[in-house]
């Protein structure tokens, strides 16, 4: 099995980003969330569940208002969640935080990409707008995702513009050139503006593991706005995935 690069996180540690299969090398960070927004958060998701078995996870960013359940439309409609808050029943606006049927919810794909509504209120993921701020960056650099048995931690290693394509027609996040492309095609819309945590400059390879926050401009759909987090921290050593490299 091939392993991810040695990459200086914040200048102060090294972390080494596991690939396929190898949890035993993996090098967790010391960085979790607190106990209390632990408890708080599993409590939360528990509830959440029982009443809507299209929620499987929960997204935390810290110092942020963004501490949602994440869900995942098991009819396969991409688009529910777009009108729909998270309760599963209840027609909103705001609509929920979700990902897409392309991606799984054990959250080992190479890249999961969890979308969410910039709105009028400033609230599901119009913050996340803060990030092209470079000191707001550099303040918020990490991300929790809670399963039911599992706590994920992301470092966020960058935010920027993009078209708004649908990624998962453009690329196949199984297929190891294909990652590379979709990482090679990513650095191309880095521009002067763009925050890079020190460090990551050369960013990451197709055998980490991503997950991509997006949200549209309303008033510009043609663009997103997108905050990339690579996992460093695996709990329960679960994290794992084979990819075609023929």
């Amino acid at each position: 099995m091939q392993k991810g690069g040695l990459f200086l996180i914040g200048m102060t540690m090294a972390v080494l980003l596991t690939a396929c299969g190898n949890q035993a090398d993996k090098t967790k960070t010391d960085a979790n969330a607190s106990d209390g927004d632990s408890i708080s958060i599993t409590t939360e998701l528990n509830n959440y569940t029982a009443q809507n078995p299209d929620v499987f996870a929960w997204l935390y960013v810290p110092g942020t208002g963004i501490n949602y359940p994440l869900a995942q439309n098991v009819d396969g409609d991409d688009t529910y969640y777009l009108t729909h808050d998270c309760n599963g029943m209840t027609e909103s606006d705001k609509g929920g935080i979700y990902i897409e049927s392309y991606n799984m919810m054990d959250m080992c794909d190479f890249n999961t990409i969890i979308h969410g509504k910039t709105t009028s209120d400033g609230d599901m993921f119009s913050e996340l707008w803060n990030f092209a701020d470079e000191n707001y960056f550099k303040e918020h650099d990490q991300f929790f995702i809670f399963l039911p048995d599992n706590t994920l931690t992301y470092e966020i290693y960058t935010a920027y513009k993009a078209p708004n394509d649908n990624l998962f027609l453009k690329y196949d996040f199984t297929d190891v050139d294909s990652c590379q492309q979709y990482l090679k095609d990513m650095k191309s819309n880095w521009t002067t503006k763009t925050n890079i945590r020190e460090g990551w400059e050369e960013g990451v390879d197709p055998y980490n593991f991503l997950v991509s926050l997006s949200t549209v401009d309303a008033n510009h759909p043609d663009v997103q706005w997108i905050v990339v987090g690579c996992l460093v921290g695996d709990a329960a050593g679960t994290i794992d995935r084979e990819l075609d490299e023929d």
